[in-house]
C-alpha cells in the first residue's frame, strides 16, 4: 500500500511506493511474511479418502459380547476428506432399542476399501469395513468386530412413499425369521393392499391384505413405518429402494424393499 504521509516529498513518495511493491512481491513467495505469518496452508487430504464422498445408507446384523444379537440401520455423510460430518442410526439390541441416534465420525480409505468409525453423542463408537468403487450395494464387514451387512450410496431426492414395493425380510425372534411380500402405499403413505408370508421358527403366517403405513422422511432419508403392527424404521436408498429395520425389542428383522 502506498503511504503518502504529510511532509513526504514527491521523490520520497515514489521511492516508498517502489519499495512497498518489491516487499509485497517478496512476501508473496515466502511463508511467514506479514502480520500473522501470511495465509495458512491447508492440511493435505489423506490419500484415497475421496473415494467415499456423499450420503450412504448402512445396515448390519451381528452379535456383540456385551449386547448379544443386534441389528442396526442408518445413514451418514462423508466429506471426501476423511470426516463423517453427520449421520443418524437406529439400533435394536434385542434387549432394547435406541432410536434416531445422531452420529459423527471419521474414516480412512485405500486399495478400494474404507475403515469407518461412527460416534454417537455419548462417545460410543461403531467401527466397520466397507468395499468401495463399485456400483450399487457393497459388502460391509467387521461391524464392531463380527457384524456384516451392506453399504448403499444414498439419493433421497425424488422419493415419494406412493407405489408398489416388493420386499424380502430376514432375522430372528423365537427362531429364524424369513419372508417376502408386497406393499402398496398411497400418496399418504397408508397401505391400500399387499401380501405377506413369513416363518418365525416353526410358525408360518400369511396375510392376503397388509395394513400399515410409510411415514414421512427427514432430510437424512429416515422415516417410520408400521407393517401389520410391527414398528420399523426405514431409510431411503434411492427413489425406488428403501431399507427397513424392526424397532420392536426381541424382533430382529431387516427388509430391503424395491419399488416396482
Amino acid at each position: 500500500m502506498i503511504d503518502l504521509r504529510i511532509g513526504t516529498t514527491v521523490r520520497d513518495a515514489v521511492l516508498y511506493a517502489a519499495a512497498s511493491l518489491v516487499a509485497s512481491a517478496l512476501c508473496a513467495g515466502l511463508a511467514g511474511c506479514g502480520n500473522g505469518g501470511g495465509a495458512a496452508t491447508a492440511a493435505p487430504t489423506p490419500p484415497g479418502v475421496s473415494a467415499l464422498t456423499g450420503s450412504d445408507v448402512f445396515v448390519a446384523t451381528g452379535t456383540a459380547p456385551n449386547a448379544g444379537d443386534y441389528s442396526v440401520v442408518g445413514s451418514f455423510i462423508a466429506d471426501g476428506k476423511g470426516n463423517i460430518t453427520s449421520g443418524v442410526a437406529d439400533y435394536n439390541l434385542g434387549s432394547g432399542v435406541d432410536y434416531n441416534v445422531p452420529l459423527s465420525g471419521s474414516y480412512t480409505a485405500s486399495s478400494g476399501s474404507a475403515s469407518i468409525t461412527l460416534t454417537d453423542g455419548g462417545s460410543v463408537k461403531d467401527t466397520f469395513m466397507a468395499t468401495l468403487g463399485t456400483a450399487g450395494e457393497t459388502a460391509l464387514s467387521n461391524f464392531d468386530g463380527s457384524g456384516s451387512g451392506f453399504l448403499f450410496p444414498q439419493t433421497t431426492s425424488g422419493f415419494v412413499p406412493a407405489g408398489t414395493y416388493s420386499f424380502s425380510l430376514s432375522g430372528e425372534e423365537d427362531g429364524v425369521v424369513s419372508g417376502s411380500g408386497q406393499l402398496v402405499a398411497a400418496a399418504s403413505g397408508a397401505f391400500t393392499s399387499g401380501s405377506l408370508t413369513f416363518t418365525n421358527g416353526s410358525t408360518a403366517s400369511s396375510y392376503s391384505s397388509v395394513i400399515g403405513l410409510l411415514g414421512p422422511t427427514a432430510s437424512s432419508g429416515r422415516g417410520f413405518a408400521n407393517i401389520e403392527g410391527t414398528n420399523m424404521a426405514y431409510y431411503v436408498i434411492g427413489p425406488n429402494q428403501i431399507q427397513f429395520m424392526g424397532l420392536d425389542p426381541q424382533l430382529l428383522v431387516t427388509a430391503l424393499a424395491q419399488k416396482m
